[in-house]
């Protein structure tokens, strides 16, 4: 009886949930690059899939909570009311006044934009588009007021475009809304904002951000990125225009004046624990993160592995996820670099392995692939000609590493913009479009 009583007791605890990653989204701050970054280490099915409040209609919470990874102009606090995991929080910030004034180019570039007929018709300088009841809102206090966000306690701090569905169901949260904050308070939410986060990264250091962030999440080091939906000019702005900007700003500047501080702090620490196990001098940041994720990942080895881009990927060099039509398969396109890799686990045997290539910058790029494993050269074969191609090649166990690390890379030589060798609008630097991996046990 006592036995029965347990385990009827025993039903109503709740394992822990795994936290989800939430990557608050800043708007002009990287985060379109940054997420084709993210995305790679979860499978497609765990990824929220809206990003935007106004694509959001009906919310499931019960559905929501087997999502792992949400991104997004949400609002730091806008995940709530979405999912009832535990949330692991990420963000990017930068410089205030360089935020504003990309901002200001973006809205004059992009028809699309709220106010880019505004803008355009009064002919709005910067100066201008600073002073103006309509254009200043998009400009004062941004990061702070996109951070602190959040239906129950102050949801006037962002402006936040709502379906009908979406209305419906946040009625009651938002009726029940606290007295609204001063922007002060909404400053130190913002900070402890970033102090409790797991990871925040500055845009005016990204190559360092990331590095912070594969030593945080235990993942190989990100190498050389593209920056994706960025405007390379920049303007050199008066001593007037730049006080201005600090005065609109002041919540903004003390803000980044605290991350700066923070993010030193955590990058000095990084680099004090990777000296630990540094084996040479002349070994870099990301030598160390990757020996570091090396021994955090040594996964369950496999004897056979049928890879396809739906799933996580470990390694570097490789764009956004795309799905085939009518197929509905994923695949991805290497770069922005000539030299892509993937990690797999193996147990040391000998495989045969083969790999669908759906298309290239160019036949003759095909033709001169260079594909290695643990830098260990590998001689393909193919019956096809064309730039879509299934090639075949042997690994043998002398090649793999004593940890199971199979590192597979595909080396094209160089890249090319996809605008310059297909006549797209797409300016991604790309190799080889690959669709599936299939290691098979000999």
């Amino acid at each position: 009886m006592k036995g029965l009583f347990n385990k009827w007791l025993s039903s109503f605890k709740k394992t822990p949930q795994k936290p989800a990653t939430y990557f608050v989204h800043v708007p002009k701050t990287a985060g379109t690059s940054f997420i084709v970054i993210l995305d790679r280490f979860f499978a497609a099915k765990e990824i929220y899939p809206h990003q935007l409040w106004r694509e959001i209609k009906e919310i499931n919470k019960q559905k929501n909570n087997s999502y792992l990874l949400f991104r997004g102009h949400l609002g730091g606090g806008g995940l709530d009311v979405l999912t009832e995991r535990p949330i692991d929080f990420l963000t990017i910030l930068r410089n205030p006044v360089d935020l504003a004034h990309s901002t200001y180019e973006y809205v004059l570039r992009e028809k699309n934009t709220k106010v880019h007929g505004l803008v355009k018709k009064q002919n709005m300088s910067f100066d201008e588009f600073l002073s103006h009841t309509t254009t200043q809102p998009l400009i004062k206090n941004r990061m702070v007021r996109n951070i602190s966000f959040d239906f129950k306690k102050d949801p006037a701090a962002q402006e936040v475009f709502l379906s009908a569905e979406t209305i419906e169901y946040l009625q009651e949260i938002m009726q029940a809304t606290q007295t609204h904050i001063s922007d002060e308070k909404r400053l130190q939410r913002a900070i402890r904002f970033i102090q409790k986060s797991r990871w925040f990264g500055l845009l005016e250091r990204f190559d360092e951000s990331m590095q912070l962030l594969c030593f945080e999440m235990g993942w190989p080091p990100i190498g050389p990125t593209q920056k994706l939906n960025t405007f390379t000019q920049k303007q050199v702005l008066s001593e007037s225009l730049q006080k201005k900007l600090q005065s609109i700003n002041q919540q903004d500047i003390k803000l980044y004046g605290e991350a700066e501080f923070l993010f030193e702090t955590r990058f000095k620490a990084m680099k004090s624990s990777l000296e630990q196990i540094r084996r040479h001098e002349d070994d870099s940041i990301d030598d160390l993160l990757d020996l570091r994720y090396q021994y955090l990942n040594q996964n369950t080895l496999l004897n056979f592995v049928k890879y396809d881009f739906s799933q996580v990927l470990l390694g570097n060099q490789w764009h956004r996820r795309e799905l085939m039509q009518p197929e509905e398969e994923y695949f991805r396109w290497t770069g922005p670099h000539a030299k892509a890799s993937i990690d797999f686990w193996l147990n040391s045997q000998n495989y045969s392995i083969t790999v669908r290539i759906i298309n290239a910058i160019s036949k003759e790029v095909l033709d001169g692939l260079r594909i290695k494993v643990n830098d260990h050269e590998l001689e393909w074969k193919t019956v096809d000609t064309g730039v879509v191609r299934i090639i075949e090649m042997n690994c043998t166990k002398a090649m793999i590493a004593d940890n199971g690390l199979v590192r597979l890379s595909f080396d094209t030589g160089k890249v090319k913009s996809h605008q310059d060798a297909f006549n797209s609008d797409d300016q991604r630097l790309v190799g080889i479009a690959v669709h599936w991996i299939q290691f098979k046990h000999d």
